[in-house]
């Protein structure tokens, strides 16, 4: 944690009494009832590329008492969203639309196929990404679902405006939704928006909404109930997501957290690389071998030259560049820094040409991000599955209650297992060299019969999309012999 002293030259007084900070951002004492955990408003800030907005602009290099303000206590001229890039990565690899897993249910074919048409109207493959994302870089994200006018409607709620309550099952047992907002309908006499709370409480019977009442720094809110929503489930319409378990913590693991010291340095050095590159593309004119008096009554010819007279000589007062070609080494060590701490690899796409041909060699150079992917999939599952099967269940009490229903349930229906079983697809989808290779395993494993041809047809069998393997072996069989010289 940065000193005090890290703002002593910070032009605005509010700023300078609300020193008390984290990393750059600045927390302000008499708001902090607003979130539940200081560091989650931190990790936000950094996400959403807003930690340096208390701080003075990079051009005002002097405060109102012309004290000098230091490089470093200034908003960097450029920002790289280094955590949200980071993020986005991560999820999209891991829940993108390409690597979604495919729920299967043995034993119950029509209920996965009801399984599946809660994934489809819910539309969940595309909402889940963005609750995955805060959940990274925060650790944990609240992921609420509804039924409204026959449709699921699905929305997160950012892990520092919620306060949740699990059972001994740890199990979610109720969650307060709490935040202070900016009501654009509603200004004072100076066109600013008032700021108001809002609140809802989830729980496993009811939920309710509360009313908007004014935001003030040192009362607390009166909230009166608007609307009470009994739905009688007997579980809350939303799923806590979290990265991991951590003991004696409702919150995962940060992917933010350990590198928002590297994220300041990244964004300065790049600051001050512009103000030194831009400072060579219009560098200062110096003249020497003149007095002042001779300065004075220089004579600019017609040809736009000075007439410097016999003595005078100018020149330009260039900086030398290889203090930027340093910079440039040490933000490529920066960023090593980073991959090495968050285990997500950002490679240069003009390294991996050559190797974006095969995904296994991308799984070799992507090994720590395959690490962190697998290490994450059994929590996403387990949120998925949760998830999934509240809605299912909604959708048929809701269906039972003579509601519209999102998805009507034919008549006598029930389900007869609920074991989903996740099947997820390669991080690296496999190209057409890997195919090729693995034909010609398979075609030499069967010319040497080393392998039945059924086995190796199921081995190929997701490769083309054979949904029926018996089928098609039936049809291969069937087919006539092309070459009969061929091994496969």
């Amino acid at each position: 944690m940065a000193e005090t002293r890290r703002f002593a030259g910070i032009s605005s007084r509010a700023q300078l009494s609300a020193a008390n900070n984290i990393g750059t951002t600045i927390v302000d004492q008499k708001n902090k009832n607003k979130i539940r955990k200081p560091e989650l408003e931190l990790y936000d800030s950094y996400y959403e590329s807003r930690q340096y907005d208390k701080l003075p602009a990079w051009d005002q290099s002097t405060s109102d008492d012309n004290t000098h303000i230091p490089v470093r206590q200034r908003q960097p001229r450029l920002q790289y969203s280094y955590a949200k890039v980071l993020c986005s990565r991560l999820a999209n690899k891991l829940v993108g639309s390409r690597t979604f897993p495919e729920i299967k249910i043995e034993l119950d074919l029509d209920t996965e196929e009801y399984i599946r048409l809660i994934i489809k109207r819910s539309q969940i493959k595309s909402k889940i990404l963005e609750p995955i994302r805060r959940a990274l870089s925060s650790g944990s994200c609240l992921l609420r679902f509804s039924i409204v006018g026959g449709q699921f409607k699905i929305q997160h709620f950012l892990s520092k405006w919620c306060y949740p309550d699990f059972d001994n099952s740890a199990n979610l047992d109720s969650v307060k939704i709490q935040y202070v907002y900016d009501d654009e309908a509603d200004r004072d006499q100076r066109n600013i928006p008032k700021k108001k709370w809002f609140r809802m409480d989830l729980g496993k019977f009811k939920d309710v909404l509360y009313d908007n009442p004014e935001f003030h720094q040192y009362t607390e809110p009166a909230f009166i109930a608007q609307k009470v929503a009994d739905h009688d489930l007997g579980f809350v319409q939303a799923e806590w997501i979290k990265t991991c378990d951590v003991p004696n913590s409702i919150d995962g693991e940060s992917l933010v957290g350990e590198i928002t010291d590297f994220i300041d340095e990244l964004n300065y050095s790049l600051s001050q690389t512009s103000t030194a590159i831009q400072y060579n593309q219009d560098p200062q004119l110096t003249i020497s071998g003149m007095d002042e008096d001779e300065l004075d009554k220089l004579i600019r010819s017609s040809m736009k030259a000075w007439n410097l007279g016999r003595e005078g000589k100018a020149d330009f007062l260039e900086a030398g560049m290889s203090g930027v070609q340093a910079a440039g080494e040490f933000r490529d060590k920066i960023r090593l820094n980073v991959q090495d701490l968050t285990r997500v690899v950002l490679l240069d796409p003009e390294k991996i040409v050559g190797s974006a041909q095969s995904a296994k060699a991308m799984e070799v150079l992507h090994g720590p991000m395959v690490e962190i992917i697998e290490e994450l999939r059994p929590q996403m599952e387990k949120h998925l599955t949760s998830i999934i099967l509240k809605m299912a269940f909604a959708n048929m009490m809701f269906d039972s209650q003579g509601g519209q229903a999102p998805i009507p349930i034919p008549p006598g229906y029930q389900p007869i297992s609920l074991d989903l079983e996740f099947h997820w697809p390669p991080i690296f989808a496999p190209t057409m060299m890997d195919l090729q290779q693995k034909l010609q395993v398979a075609s030499a494993a069967a010319t040497a019969s080393l392998i039945s041809r059924e086995t190796l047809t199921k081995w190929l069998a997701k490769d083309f999309d054979v949904l029926n393997v018996e089928e098609e072996i039936a049809k291969v069989a069937a087919q006539p012999v092309i070459n009969p010289f061929g091994g496969f």
